[in-house]
């Protein structure tokens, strides 16, 4: 109890003027000891190579998919929220707004964009997402920076039930460490990973991709043409042909003509094996966007009579739902580490706009007209000032028309 009396006087009374969080990191002072073993392979609990994630993730679509997420963390921006609408402890939530938009100081190349994006791509591609939390020694429960660690850097120690270096050389504290995850229904301490769930069909992919490749870079003929020759050729004379195809094989000009002698070529187009690739693609598509919940069109895919998401206002709202339940686990994150500083601020997201703004204006037009809302009502939303009665008959409807043409000229829906 003293001692959480203590870090709320701290941030009730005084916060850091200028933070230096890069001198009071950890895992900054790790780095500069050059440690070799940070350039090994790291495993996962269950024994998955970081390579394999990293590999899956230059995947067209996997990439696509993260990338729209993190674009959309970055076009929402934050906001710093006070508990009480009506006070704000305007210090308070300076400290805060500067913190998240310079989570390693002013100095720092660090920034929102560099650190969420850091942190997201983390979490959607490996599962993990880990951040230390550096405090200032003179001000105790204070939190004075965010800093990124990669997954390769840490590990789990169960008889100690602590994460720690990979090298033993520190463990962190609850209070130190951010850890962004999907809890894993088995109870492991590591998230689960789109990649975990799409092992085998991007297993698929590869294997058709460097097979398809192969075929490609093979020199020689059409493997799905046949030659065929005349049953009476002896083996001197067919060796000879097979000899000379090969020497065309070798030439620069694979696509010319072939002159066979005693032989017929037959082409028999594209294959079966050919359209069940096609389909085989396009299905490992279809789970990738699938699983991590993004319509067809946030990755620029034109969709088919396979691949219906839905309108675009429903793939938008469906989307919404699900950015804003992984968007959760975040400032759960977050907000978990200033309730234990004693700040009562909360951090979270901008809401995304998904509303179409000439339809709303119109219904609300509307009602206006037919008098179930009152302009005021109208102008509150849009955070403008109120109206007095004389200034509005609900029996005028070119007045009432005039008053709501403001708040459409100042939604930038209707032109001055």
């Amino acid at each position: 109890m003293n001692i959480f009396t203590k870090t709320f006087n701290n941030v009730k009374r005084y916060l850091p003027v200028l933070r230096k969080p890069a001198i009071n990191s950890i895992y900054d002072n790790l780095l500069n000891a050059n440690y070799s073993w940070v350039l090994s392979n790291r495993n996962k609990q269950y024994g998955i190579g970081w390579n394999t994630y990293y590999r899956a993730g230059r995947n067209p679509y996997i990439s696509a998919c993260i990338r729209t997420y993190i674009n959309e963390v970055l076009n929402l921006g934050f906001t710093i929220k006070s508990p009480e609408e009506n006070y704000q402890n305007v210090e308070r939530v300076n400290y805060l707004t500067n913190l998240f938009n310079n989570p390693m100081g002013e100095y720092s190349q660090s920034t929102f964009a560099s650190f969420q994006s850091l942190m997201w791509h983390s979490y959607l591609l490996l599962g993990d997402a880990f951040a230390e939390v550096i405090y200032d020694k003179e001000f105790d429960g204070v939190p004075i920076g965010f800093k990124h660690i990669p997954n390769e850097f840490l590990k789990y120690d169960d008889k100690k039930d602590q994460w720690g270096f990979v090298d033993n050389s520190y463990y962190f504290e609850p209070y130190q460490l951010i850890h962004v995850k999907d809890p894993d229904i088995r109870g492991s301490v590591y998230g689960i990973s789109p990649i975990d769930i799409l092992a085998k069909d991007l297993t698929l992919d590869v294997l058709g991709y460097d097979f398809n490749k192969e075929i490609l870079e093979r020199k020689g003929l059409d493997p799905s043409g046949v030659i065929e020759f005349d049953s009476n050729l002896n083996d001197a004379a067919y060796n000879q042909e097979i000899a000379r195809m090969k020497a065309m094989a070798n030439t620069s000009n694979r696509r010319g003509t072939m002159v066979l002698r005693g032989a017929s070529f037959k082409n028999v187009g594209i294959s079966s094996e050919d359209m069940e690739y096609s389909k085989l693609m396009d299905g490992i598509r279809d789970k990738i966007l699938a699983v991590y919940g993004v319509p067809p069109s946030k990755v620029c895919i034109l969709e088919t009579a396979s691949l219906d998401f839905g309108s675009g206002k429903s793939q938008d709202q469906n989307f919404k739902k699900t950015f804003n339940g992984k968007a959760r686990l975040f400032e759960d994150a977050f907000n978990k580490v200033l309730r234990r500083s004693a700040f009562r601020e909360t951090f979270h997201y901008n809401e995304m706009d998904i509303e179409d703004k000439k339809v709303k204006a119109e219904i609300e037009d509307i009602r206006i007209r037919n008098g179930t809302i009152t302009p005021n009502e109208v102008r509150r939303g849009y955070g403008q000032s109120p109206i007095s009665d004389s200034e509005y008959n609900p029996l005028n409807t070119s007045k009432s028309a005039n008053i709501f043409k403001d708040v459409l000229k100042s939604e930038g829906l209707l032109e001055y």
